[in-house]
Parts: structure tokens; C-alpha cells; sequence
């Protein structure tokens, strides 16, 4: 979610493009204080996100799709047998996994501080590469082969 803020934010009202995020999952999403914090802090207005599930018709539509870990890359792939980039191999070069919260403060329900400084060290890294971003997105686009 965080990624597809950042990218609106930094294509302003860039008509030519849409951007929306979708998980794994269909389970409601919590969005933690932290990261609505630090989103509202950067002027951006998340109430009216809607989570949704990744679905083949997403994939399928979308220019270009991204994934912001391996293991998510990992899931995108035995679903739906694609092999997506991952968002720092656009921003910055590298094959870096963008790791959630759970993964790297196991504890982070009950360690707010170090949960919402892994955080905030992720969303300063998205809010960081979207100039490289967006720069270098039109390289990874699939291109689409109209029927025949």
C-alpha cells in the first residue's frame, strides 16, 4: 500500500497512468498506526483504500506489476506463473526484498518502537526510489500482443 501511495504522489496528477496494490490474501487488512502516521505526515489521505486481492484479471491488465518481496514474488509465481520484478530491481538496481514487519521485529505487536522504525526505515526506502522509479518503469513493461 505504502509503494502505491508514493508512486500517485510522485506522478501527481499524471492522467497517463493508474496505480492500485493488491495482496495475497482476502483477509481484512490492518492498517497500522504507524504507517498511517507516516503517510498522513507526507500529506497523503489513505481512508479511502480499499485492500484487495490479486487476482489474474489485475495481472493481466496492468502495464507493469510489481512485487515488493521475493517471497511475495515466490506466491505471484505458483498462483499465476509470473515471474514479477521486484520494486527495488526498478528503483535502485538491485534484487533487495522489501521484508514485512513480522519478518524482521517478530515481536512487533508488542514492540512498537522498533516495528515502527523497521517501517519507517521501508517507507523512507519506496519514498527514496520512486524518482528512480519511475525513471526506469517503462523498461519493465510488458508488452501486450493484441489477437489476432
Amino acid at each position: 500500500m505504502t509503494a502505491e501511495y508514493a508512486l500517485k504522489a510522485a506522478l501527481s496528477f499524471d492522467a497517463i497512468h493508474t496505480v492500485h496494490s493488491a495482496g495475497m490474501t482476502d483477509a481484512p487488512h490492518e492498517i497500522v498506526s504507524f504507517v498511517a502516521d507516516y503517510l498522513k505526515g507526507r500529506g497523503l489521505d489513505i481512508s479511502p483504500h480499499q485492500p484487495k486481492k490479486l487476482t489474474r484479471e489485475m495481472l493481466d491488465e496492468a502495464d507493469l506489476a510489481i512485487a515488493m518481496g521475493t517471497e511475495h514474488r515466490h506466491q505471484i509465481n505458483r498462483t499465476f506463473s509470473r515471474c514479477l520484478p521486484l520494486f527495488s530491481e526498478i528503483a535502485y538496481g538491485t534484487e533487495e526484498p522489501l521484508r514485512d514487519v513480522y519478518e524482521v521485529v517478530p515481536d512487533w505487536r508488542n514492540n512498537e518502537a522498533a516495528a515502527s522504525a523497521y517501517g519507517q526505515s521501508v517507507m523512507d526506502y519506496i519514498f527514496d526510489g520512486m524518482p528512480n522509479f519511475i525513471t526506469r518503469m517503462h523498461s519493465f513493461v510488458q508488452v501486450r500482443r493484441m489477437p489476432a
